[in-house]
């Protein structure tokens, strides 16, 4: 079962990759507020079993939320499928713990078309809105004594005003994030290059024509990338990758590589490690013995010594302290 959305990417990929990714990191965070909210509630009213099970899944999304920021949404897009069968498992054990004494949770299922808008096909969500709808039907026309009494009920007005306010943010977020990636979806459609005319008898001029709108295209991207890295210094942020460019320039990633590798003979990634060894540079000579160098090097956005000593060597042709000495800078403290 492949995303919707992971098909009209393909095979350039598009900011709004970055978009989702995010949307799934908010969702996660978000859900871990919400729950640890209820595990407190559950925990004032005497409901320690509860409070046990909710505790775990705070524990359990917090490790799927890091998981998320970490990974890129290349490879995050493969464990979908798996993340969306967890989460409907665990509304069905939610509705079935709760049925007795807020039978409202059921409305949480009406959030997975929602959710699943701008991910799968419609036929896919459509498939799936059945399905679940038929395991509903069947389970809230099973007895009441099939349901658990596991949960202290003190206030039947409270459970169901938690779970409306529940509820109303999460259908909030859902709605707000799927009008932006809609958004990008039909803003990466408009920029995409149009397709060649059929006519063969002008295709050669039309080729030139385009060869050269391409070409002008491209500078002017590598200008702005160029504007945009000098002025906002983002590779200072070790974590800054070209898909947070794409997002912030509403340019997909394959577009970008392009204009920079047309237009400095380089990638991306030696093009931010040419700014970063710039300004290490500039602070050798300003800063240095004030500050250190694994100082300098890390608000310059190196992570490790050895990935700096590495850059530092590919474009200067010398080692940091081979060039510290060349400027007559002492560089005994440092270790290559």
């Amino acid at each position: 079962m492949k995303t919707n959305f992971y098909q009209n990417t393909k095979p350039d990929g598009t900011p709004g990759e970055h978009l989702i990714k995010m949307f799934f990191f908010h969702y996660n965070l978000m859900l871990m507020v919400v729950l640890f909210i209820h595990t407190l509630i559950f925990y004032f009213e005497g409901n320690e079993n509860i409070v046990v099970f909710f505790f775990a899944t705070v524990l359990l999304l917090g490790l799927v939320t890091t998981v998320n920021y970490r990974l890129e949404y290349q490879i995050l897009k493969y464990f979908l499928d798996y993340y969306l069968v967890a989460k409907i498992t665990l509304l069905f054990v939610l509705l079935f713990m709760f049925w007795k004494i807020a039978p409202e949770t059921i409305l949480f299922f009406a959030l997975l078309p929602l959710g699943l808008y701008n991910l799968y096909s419609f036929r896919t969500v459509l498939l799936l809105t059945s399905l679940i709808t038929l395991l509903l039907v069947i389970m809230v026309n099973l007895p009441l004594s099939y349901f658990p009494d596991i949960i202290v009920n003190k206030n039947a007005h409270l459970s169901k005003v938690k779970v409306l306010l529940t509820f109303l943010p999460i259908s909030l977020f859902l709605i707000f994030y799927n009008i932006k990636i809609f958004e990008k979806k039909h803003q990466y459609k408009d920029s995409k290059v149009a397709p060649e005319n059929e006519d063969t008898a002008s295709e050669k001029s039309k080729a030139k024509e385009s060869d050269e709108e391409n070409l002008q295209m491209y500078t002017e991207i590598y200008h702005r990338i160029k504007e945009y890295l000098e002025s906002e210094t983002p590779w200072k942020n070790p974590e800054f990758g070209i898909q947070d460019l794409a997002y912030e320039f509403g340019i997909n990633t394959t577009y970008l590589s392009k204009a920079i590798s047309q237009n400095s003979d380089t990638n991306f990634k030696n093009l931010i490690n040419t700014y970063r060894i710039n300004y290490i540079k500039d602070e050798m000579k300003v800063n240095y013995p004030k500050y250190t160098l694994m100082h300098i090097y890390i608000s310059a956005g190196f992570k490790h010594q050895s990935t700096f000593n590495r850059a530092f060597k590919q474009i200067e042709n010398k080692t940091p302290s081979e060039y510290m000495r060349s400027i007559g800078i002492d560089a005994y403290a440092i270790s290559e």
